[in-house]
């Protein structure tokens, strides 16, 4: 009898596990992450709300992503809040800028910054309150920085790894905005994984309007159903606490254009009543149940690069791939280049070229480099690149300018705007033909000929860049109207040889 009733229950067990599988492999194709920019330290109002809000979710089961402003954490601390502080420590903590909307902004004072000082200028002003936050909320890391309004800068993008916790610093940009994308999904870009301007993948509910909820239920429902169709894909949606109590936002009744009265003439903005902030949670929480019910994965900030991981990193490229690349760098030349996918990894444009300069070097001093061939992550150039019209250069040439370029690439961690070939200058993307080139001939006389050059090759992923429009920045009402940036968005053009799809780990 117990025999049978052991054999029942196994046969019962593998009836039902195969659609359990397929209902978990199911809710892992489309992944929610809800993030909340928790910023508004003038209003007492708002402490409670981040509460609530903490509370309800948790209660859901539901862990959330909530980027604190520096100097909302410390308002918590100076209230005593640590019931408000208690509730945030049962989500994901990001950061969101030290004093958001106090001027200068990011974008303000790195606008007519360069690369390198713009990173430092970017660690100055905002690493105190980084590691602020990560003091009062006790979290051992940050598991992602997005940028206050539309003030977005590549260069900050870049100094995660210096205001984070080494070695990784804050590994994740989760924001919305238009600066640079591609094909709404999350994307790499200056040595970070970032879920940002996902374009049809966000969406959100007006929390004030009894009408919003169908409409926003079904709109969600869509986004699942056509990214299950493409066979998964990231949600975005996010919310601040103060939406919940102001009717409008606590900065803009303060710095708007520019505005930047001292502290003591801050105003706390017009408030909704206990009565629509009580309908709004209410509202809120029926959006959030009808998300449960679609079978989707909820997400924070710290998950994205366990899910979206960059494999070159770790595993680094085999011979096969670096073949590979080098045949597309060099089929490709006349149209330009671009990231490219081989065998499910991708690789940007500077990751080919720090590959190629990792192996190419070996093989012109007669040895053959170690495979897999692992990486670090180099920036792009700083500047734009040098005009050129040498056809070509002895082998001789090449070998010692493949030396330098090699070590500019371990000093700088980056991409010389300019190749130097004796008292000639060359674009680094005319270099990396090059290269290709060499790695792939099997000429053994190839040291006796010179080596041909190709003119200005086109970097493909800068058209992901967006254009300086008055509307780009000075569209955030914190901004002056108009504001420009043009500068720092020909640094994020250049940093485009970064920029490479985000591919999802296997499950």
């Amino acid at each position: 009898m117990i025999l049978r009733f052991i054999t029942l229950l196994a046969l019962s067990l593998f009836a039902v596990t195969p659609s359990l599988i397929a209902v978990e492999q199911q809710s892992d194709k489309v992944k929610v992450v809800l993030w909340f920019d928790t910023e508004d330290y003038l209003s007492p109002r708002d402490d409670d709300a981040t509460k609530r809000l903490c509370e309800m979710l948790t209660q859901r089961s539901i862990r959330a992503t909530f980027k604190l402003v520096g100097e909302k954490a410390r308002v918590l601390e100076q209230r005593g809040r640590t019931d408000v502080i208690t509730a945030l420590k049962k989500h994901d903590i990001g950061y969101h800028a030290n004093f958001h909307s106090v001027h200068p902004t990011p974008t303000e004072y790195l606008a007519d910054c360069g690369w390198e000082d713009g990173i430092q200028e970017f660690v100055r002003r905002e690493g105190g309150g980084a590691a602020d936050v990560r003091r009062i909320l006790g979290v051992p890391t940050l598991a992602c920085y997005g940028q206050p309004g539309s003030s977005w800068a590549p260069q900050t993008i870049a100094a995660l790894k210096q205001i984070g916790v080494a070695p990784a610093g804050i590994p994740c940009y989760l924001d919305d905005g238009s600066h640079v994308g591609i094909e709404d999904r999350p994307f790499w870009y200056c040595g970070a994984l970032n879920a940002y301007h996902l374009g049809r993948n966000v969406t959100r509910m007006d929390l004030h309007d009894p009408a919003a909820l169908a409409p926003a239920k079904k709109k969600v429902a869509d986004i699942a159903e056509r990214l299950r169709g493409e066979g998964g894909g990231l949600i975005s949606i996010y919310y601040h606490p103060c939406e919940w109590i102001h009717q409008q936002f606590w900065d803009g009744v303060n710095f708007a254009r520019g505005n930047n009265p001292p502290r003591e003439e801050w105003r706390v903005p017009p408030q909704r009543s206990s009565a629509e902030t009580d309908a709004a949670f209410q509202r809120f929480g029926e959006y959030i149940d009808s998300i449960r019910d679609l079978n989707v994965r909820w997400i924070t900030a710290s998950e994205l690069p366990m899910i979206y991981p960059d494999p070159l990193r770790t595993d680094g490229a085999t011979k096969e791939d670096l073949d590979e690349l080098a045949r597309r760098i060099v089929r490709n030349k006349d149209n330009g280049l671009n990231y490219e996918i081989v065998n499910g990894t991708a690789f940007s444009i500077a990751d080919q070229f720090e590959l190629l300069v990792a192996a190419v070097e070996p093989k012109v001093r007669g040895k053959q480099p170690d495979f897999p061939v692992r990486i670090k992550g180099i920036a792009g150039p700083d500047a734009p690149p040098p005009s050129s019209s040498l056809a070509n250069t002895s082998w001789a040439a090449f070998r010692d300018t493949l030396h330098d370029v090699s070590q500019f690439v371990q000093v700088n961690q980056g991409i010389p705007a300019r190749v130097f070939l004796g008292a000639d200058s060359i674009p680094a993307a005319d270099f990396l033909v090059a290269m290709a080139g060499v790695w792939l001939s099997t000429d053994p006389s190839l040291k006796e000929q010179t080596i041909s050059l190709v003119n200005h090759v086109k970097i493909l992923p800068e058209r992901h860049v967006a254009a300086d429009t008055p509307g780009l920045f000075g569209g955030w009402i914190i901004h002056k109207e108009g504001f420009r940036a043009p500068k720092m968005m020909e640094l994020a053009r250049l940093q485009a040889w970064t920029l490479k799809p985000a591919r999802e780990k296997p499950q």
